[in-house]
């Protein structure tokens, strides 16, 4: 069961607040700690992208005109254009049902709720970027939206996009994941990759195990927060092998 579709609504709107208040005095070069290597200002102008993109995969007419950027953008004219991008976005989920088709990149689910549940996931991620790259304390992130979070990465990202991209592992192995009250099972191997919701992963026997406080290993994930933030046990190499390839499917 996935998240309700107004509270994601809602805390899309939410994050977004979130980080442009984060943005007030903060330097545009300032760099981000994170597997991006984005700066702070680099980092809302994609997060603009994104709203872009997913405004045209929805139909939206807003984006018939993309709204061109200079070459070197103030970080106003970035954090501008986010704004309106995104609240043309928090608009267009507001008029549509979560079930309403549209096309999307992910063959398991063509309907609004996939851009909406991308868009939550994204600019939570980057909020999170910007409140540190800017030195204002990181927004906690709420444990179920951390696990869904965690669900989305691993099943949309690891699960399809590594394959659409044609990157496999160079070796077998497999992993447990689990935060509080949820459960992973993720493979991979030189044919590509799987992930299966498990009630009990340690009678799987995968050769490592990642856990812990459900917004870090969504964040670790993410390349945000290093192996420290995470609780490991078992084989180091298939977990590095994981992190690895999260990031070449999230980059």
């Amino acid at each position: 069961m996935g998240l309700d579709y107004g509270r994601m609504l809602d805390l899309l709107g939410i994050e977004a607040q979130l980080l442009i208040a984060a943005t007030h005095d903060a330097h545009p070069d300032a760099p981000v700690w994170s597997a991006s290597g984005r700066t702070l200002g680099q980092t809302i102008r994609h997060l603009g992208d994104l709203c872009e993109d997913a405004l045209c995969w929805l139909g939206s007419a807003e984006v018939e005109r993309p709204w061109e950027l200079p070459e070197r953008p103030e970080l106003r004219e970035v954090t501008s254009r986010f704004a309106v991008r995104l609240a043309g976005l928090l608009a267009e989920f507001g008029a549509r049902p979560p079930h309403d088709p549209c096309p999307t990149w992910w063959p398991e689910q063509h309907e609004v709720r996939f851009w909406l549940r991308r868009m939550l996931h994204a600019t939570t991620v980057h909020r999170v970027d910007v409140q540190t790259a800017a030195g204002v304390e990181r927004t906690a992130i709420e444990p179920d939206v951390a696990a869904d979070g965690v669900d989305e990465v691993l099943r949309v990202w690891f699960g399809y996009r590594l394959h659409a991209l044609g990157i496999t592992a160079s070796h077998a192995c497999s992993v447990g994941v689990h935060v509080a009250g949820r459960n992973w099972l993720v493979t991979a191997d030189q044919h590509g990759t799987a992930v299966v919701g498990s009630d009990d992963v340690a009678a799987t026997t995968p050769d490592a195990v990642v856990g812990g406080d459900a917004a870090a290993v969504y964040l670790w994930m993410w390349g945000r927060l290093p192996n420290r933030a995470v609780e490991i046990s078992g084989d180091p190499d298939a977990v590095a092998q994981l992190w690895g390839l999260l990031q070449l499917a999230t980059r």
